[in-house]
């Protein structure tokens, strides 16, 4: 059966008001037992004590005994000292009763005290109430006992009882009617706080709010409520901006974020750091320990409970190599580990490539400069007597000169193009137009066999300074690693996907060993760096020809040529379909 809410609290009511009159009726039924029995037993004595100032001044002890009896609706017996009932006012021959000595009640009176006793009497066959008191006339007895039967004293009780249970009763029915007078006006008001509650959660299922006063007023428990709604919506309301933010500032960061608990299991991994460290799914929960190589997590744990906090820099192989600068932090009073992830692969290499860089160059320059600086100084030591050994030397500046010069050529034309700051402008061209252009501007020994083989409607969209020095430079390198004159031929033609126009430079030379192919287009990068010293070559043509072919949107690579030989190859964009000139 389903109760209304109002019904519930009633019922609640009751039940406690129910019990608490019970408990009190109980507890009003042992302390008025108590108390009647208590008066009781004092107006026995006090009976008792008149019967004996009585009897001291009555001849006949027997009439007296009697005349008291019914006066005082009491039982009353003589007791002597030896336990003999001298007079009964129940029994017409006491001496026909047992020997009384041993009863409790006479016992105590015989000490001098009063006695009190309750117990079946055999003689009238009836419950009954002793008291008894030392006798002061002891000429006729020695101790006066009264008595009533229990039966009254239950009566009595009886009474009482009935007055405590009509008073319980109307009680319980005022505390009925109050109570549900408190309940209506309490459940009216926790009612409407509800109703006010589910319309702040937005349950489905909201009924309308009663809660206003009629002219559009509210209730204070309403307005109450609608505030405290209103302000928890607000503060709700910013901690899921300030969330929002804070999960999208972590998600934009290029460092990878880590953050775990005192035991060291994640808790918090952004984005980057997901990344970094090759983790697939939601990482929390997983240990640290996990992820990190034990010497430089151990290292972090040293120092990040320092003001400074530790920093620690290692090597991961999976997903990608990698190497990592981390830098941790334990907050004084924070839960856990802060971890902060930053990629130097990047500036690793770089630095790499900046120290062999001033190496290569010091050694480029090395050689010229000492050749230079020998020459002059020889001649100035008296070769210039000499003319013939004066010209040798001459042209020997002369030569190492021109060597500086094409060296610092490259360098300023690669700085230019790393810098993108090279001006290109590409524009359509003639493919073997270009190629015949380069082979002209080379200068190639007359032995020199290079062969143009290309559509002759072929054109490429290109920047034509630069496509000409792509060319020449990959001409120029194939010469000089010909062990012998022989055929090189330079080769173009249109891709599948007819976007890009791929170029190949192909010679039959003795190739290049598989473990250099990686290396090739790196600045002063040589396969065979006596060869390439003898040429008079800087070590910067084919990075030259990566950075023009990638300035324009192409790729460039190597492939060994079969059964002998090198081809180097690049790509440059086609130029749309039903393009012209």
């Amino acid at each position: 059966m389903f109760l209304s809410f109002r019904s519930k609290i009633f019922a609640i009511a009751i039940a406690l008001i129910g019990l608490f009159v019970l408990i009190a009726t109980l507890a009003a039924h042992h302390t008025l037992r108590s108390w009647t029995q208590s008066r009781i037993e004092s107006d026995l004595l006090q009976r008792a004590r008149l019967v004996d100032a009585s009897l001291a001044t009555s001849a006949d002890i027997h009439a007296q005994v009697l005349r008291l009896s019914e006066a005082s609706q009491t039982r009353i017996t003589l007791i002597a000292a030896d336990g003999e009932v001298v007079a009964d006012s129940h029994v017409d021959t006491p001496e026909a009763l047992d020997d009384h000595g041993d009863r409790p009640e006479v016992l105590a009176a015989l000490k001098g005290e009063v006695g009190l006793a309750m117990r079946h009497s055999s003689s009238i066959d009836a419950d009954l109430l002793y008291v008894a008191v030392p006798s002061t006339a002891a000429e006729m007895a020695d101790v006066v006992r009264l008595s009533v039967p229990l039966s009254e004293v239950d009566q009595v009780l009886d009474r009482l009882r009935t007055l405590a249970l009509l008073g319980a009763l109307i009680a319980l029915a005022i505390a009925i009617f109050l109570s549900g007078i408190a309940t209506r006006l309490m459940s009216s008001t926790l009612q409407n706080l509800l109703v006010h509650a589910r319309e702040a959660t937005e349950l489905p299922d909201a009924p309308p709010s009663p809660g206003d006063l009629p002219g559009g007023r509210q209730t204070p428990s309403s307005r109450s409520v609608r505030q405290l709604t209103e302000a928890l919506e607000r503060s709700v309301g910013s901690l899921a901006q300030e969330r929002d933010r804070f999960g999208a500032v972590l998600d934009g960061m290029a460092e990878g974020v880590v953050a775990t608990d005192a035991h060291l299991t994640l808790t918090l991994v952004n984005r980057a750091a997901r990344a970094l460290l090759g983790l697939e799914g939601d990482p929390r929960g997983r240990d640290l320990a996990d992820l990190l190589p034990a010497a430089p997590l151990e290292q972090l744990l040293g120092g990040a409970r320092s003001a400074r906090g530790a920093s620690a820099e290692f090597q991961l192989t999976a997903p990608l190599p990698r190497t990592i600068l981390a830098r941790a932090a334990w907050p004084k009073h924070g839960p856990g580990l802060i971890l902060v992830l930053h990629d130097i692969t990047e500036l690793r290499r770089l630095e790499t490539v900046r120290r062999d860089f001033v190496a290569n160059v010091s050694h480029e320059l090395r050689t010229p400069v000492a050749v230079i600086q020998a020459h002059s100084e020889t001649l100035l030591s008296g070769a210039l007597d000499d003319p013939q050994a004066a010209q040798n030397f001459t042209r020997g500046i002369h030569r190492n000169a021109e060597r500086l010069t094409h060296l610092i050529a490259d360098l300023l034309d690669i700085a230019r193009l790393e810098a993108d700051q090279a001006q290109l402008a590409p524009r359509q061209l003639s493919a073997p137009g270009a190629a015949r252009d380069a082979i002209e501007a080379l200068h190639a020994p007359e032995d020199a066999a290079i062969s143009v083989q290309m559509s002759d409607d072929l054109e490429v969209l290109a920047d034509p300074r630069a496509l000409d020095q792509i060319l020449i430079n990959l001409l120029d390198n194939a010469l000089k690693y010909l062990p012998e004159p022989g055929p090189i031929i330079v080769r173009a033609s249109r891709e599948p996907d007819a976007t890009m126009i791929r170029f190949e430079v192909i010679d039959r030379g003795p190739g290049i060993e598989p473990r250099h192919h990686h290396r090739l287009f790196e600045r002063f990068y040589r396969v065979d760096k006596g060869r390439a010293a003898h040429m008079g070559g800087t070590g910067l043509g084919l990075s030259i020809v990566k950075h023009l072919v990638s300035a324009q949107g192409g790729e460039v690579g190597y492939e060994p040529n079969s059964p002998h030989g090198s081809i180097f190859w690049f790509t440059l964009p086609a130029p749309p379909t039903g393009a012209s000139h």
